[in-house]
C-alpha cells in the first residue's frame, strides 16, 4: 500500500546534509535506508536490534534498507540512539521544511504587455486559486503580445512539454522572460499564492487521514515529495493521500509553510471491505514478460518450477511454496502460500521483495537479486526504459561487463539505443547520466 514515486526519496533532502550525512534516512514512513557507512561493531548491534524486532533487511535500488511497523517504530529509533547510529527520520525533515518555506507573501506587479510565440499554449499562474489560467493572445502587425503581472510563473506548453518562467523587467524597461526550472517556479508560486484552505477527512475508526490531491494543487516539489513519503496510497480510493492520524501535525506543518490551513470536513470516508486474497487472477492473463522475470530468477537460485493453471509451484532445499497472483495491493506469505500481487511485478523493489521472500522460505541460492534483475527486467513501459538505463549507468563504473548485459539482453538494447538517439537529437529529454549511456552502447557496437 506504501506509495513509493519513480523518484528517489533522497532527492529533496540535499540541503538537510549539507554539513554530514547521518547513517540512516527514513525514506518512506517507518522504512529506513543506509546512506552513509556504518562502523562493523555497530552494524552487529544493529542486527541484533533488528533480529529482536524480527525485522529482516532488504537490499532496494543497491542501498541497504529496512521496513517495520509502526508499533516498533519508538523502540528502533530509541534503541539507535544507544548504538550511536545517526537518523534522519521524516519528523527531522519537516523540520527542514519549515526553515527553507516561510509562508510570506508576496505582491505581484502590475500588469504590462510582453511579447509571447503563438505557437504554443500560454498560461499564468493565478495567486488566488492556485490554478493556471490560459493567458489571451493579441496578434497586430504579425507581433504576438500578452498582458501580464510582473514577478509571476508563465507555463508554456508546446512540441517538447511544459517550460517556465518568470516575467521580469529589464534596465530598458522592456519585459524579459527568464526562463525558470520547474522546481524553481513552484517555489516562488508558493511565494505569490495566497493563503488559502484545503480539507481533510477522517475515516469511520479515526484512525486514518484522507486528503484528496485536487487539494494539493501547483504545490511545490518539495512539499509533495514529503508528504507521498509520509502517506499512501490506495487504488481502492483513488487520487487520495492516506495518513495515519498520527501523522496529522506533520502535514499541517508542512503545509502552513506554504500558506494552506488544514480544516476538517464534515465527510468520513469509509474504507471499502478488503477481500483478504484478493482477486485471484491465472496464469494465463498475466503479462508473460512479467511472469518470465520472476521464473528466470528463481531457476538462477537453483529452485524447481512448475505452473498450474491458477499458481506456480516453486521447490527449494526447504520444500516447496504455492504462488498465486491477485489484483491487491500487497503481497503476504502465510505458510507454505505466498500471494503476490500482479502490481509488484512492475515495481523493481517490490518485485525485489518477493525473490527474497521466497529465497529465504525455500533456501536457494544467494546470488545478487538486485543485479539479475536489472539483467532480466523487459522494457514495455517507459518506466521499464528508465530502470534499465539507470541500472546499467550505475553499475558501469565497478562492472561495466555487467552493464553491458543489463542492456544487452532480453532484446533490450535497441529499445535503449533508439531512446539514446533521440536525447542527441533533442526529441526527448532525460536526467540520467547519458554520456555514461552512450559509452555502454558504443561497447555494445563494438
Amino acid at each position: 500500500m506504501k506509495s513509493q514515486n519513480d523518484t528517489n526519496p533522497l532527492e529533496f533532502c540535499d540541503l538537510c546534509f549539507q554539513q554530514v550525512k547521518p547513517n540512516l534516512c527514513e525514506t518512506y514512513k517507518n522504512t529506513f535506508t543506509k546512506i552513509s557507512s556504518i562502523h562493523f561493531s555497530q552494524q552487529n548491534k544493529l542486527d541484533r536490534v533488528l533480529n529482536k524486532l524480527q525485522v529482516t533487511p532488504r537490499m532496494v535500488d543497491r542501498r541497504w534498507t529496512c521496513t517495520m511497523d509502526t508499533s516498533t517504530r519508538k523502540e528502533f529509533l530509541d534503541s539507535l540512539w544507544g548504538i550511536g547510529i545517526s537518523v534522519h527520520t521524516l519528523d527531522d525533515h519537516v523540520k527542514v521544511l519549515t526553515r527553507l518555506y516561510k509562508p510570506e507573501m508576496r505582491k505581484l506587479g502590475a500588469l504590462d504587455n510582453i511579447e509571447i510565440s503563438p505557437m504554443d499554449t500560454w498560461e499564468e499562474f493565478d495567486p488566488k486559486t492556485r490554478t493556471w489560467i490560459q493567458v489571451k493572445v493579441n496578434i497586430k502587425n504579425e507581433k504576438s503580445t500578452a498582458k501580464v503581472n510582473l514577478g509571476n510563473i508563465l507555463k508554456c506548453t508546446g512540441i517538447e512539454g511544459a517550460r517556465y518562467y518568470r516575467t521580469n523587467k529589464g534596465g530598458n524597461g522592456s519585459i524579459a522572460l527568464v526562463p525558470m526550472e520547474k522546481r524553481a517556479a513552484y517555489n516562488i508560486m508558493c511565494t505569490v499564492a495566497e493563503p488559502t484552505i484545503s480539507h481533510w477527512k477522517s475515516d469511520d475508526l479515526g484512525k486514518h487521514v484522507f486528503i484528496e490531491l485536487k487539494e494539493l494543487q501547483n504545490i511545490p516539489e518539495e512539499i509533495f515529495s514529503f508528504l507521498s513519503r509520509l502517506g499512501s496510497k490506495d487504488k481502492r480510493i483513488p487520487g487520495t493521500l492516506i495518513f495515519e492520524n498520527d501523522d496529522i501535525e506533520l502535514v499541517r506543518t508542512a503545509l502552513s509553510c506554504i500558506k494552506i490551513n488544514l480544516e476538517k470536513s464534515s465527510e468520513t470516508v469509509t474504507m471499502p471491505s478488503s477481500d483478504k486474497h484478493g482477486t485471484m487472477i491465472l496464469i494465463e492473463k498475466i503479462e508473460k514478460k512479467r511472469l518470465q522475470v520472476l521464473l528466470d530468477i528463481i531457476q538462477e537460485m537453483g529452485g524447481m518450477v512448475e505452473g498450474k493453471e491458477d499458481h506456480v509451484i516453486i521447490s527449494g532445499k526447504r520444500g516447496s511454496v504455492n504462488v498465486t497472483f491477485a489484483d491487491d495491493d500487497k503481497s503476504v506469505q502465510d505458510g507454505n502460500a505466498i500471494k503476490v500481487s500482479v502490481s509488484a511485478l512492475e515495481d523493481p523493489s517490490r518485485f525485489s521483495e518477493i525473490l527474497f521472500m521466497i529465497k529465504k522460505r525455500l533456501g536457494l541460492l544467494d546470488i545478487p537479486l538486485e543485479s539479475a534483475l536489472s539483467r532480466h527486467w523487459p522494457i514495455l513501459t517507459d518506466s521499464d526504459l528508465q530502470y534499465v538505463a539507470q541500472s546499467a549507468i550505475s553499475w558501469y563504473g565497478s562492472n561495466p561487463i555487467l552493464a553491458v548485459k543489463i542492456i544487452s539482453e532480453n532484446d533490450k538494447f535497441d529499445k535503449v539505443k533508439e531512446w539514446h538517439t533521440k536525447i542527441k537529437e533533442g526529441k526527448a529529454r532525460s536526467s540520467l547520466d547519458t554520456i555514461t549511456l552512450g559509452k555502454i552502447i558504443k561497447r555494445i557496437d563494438q
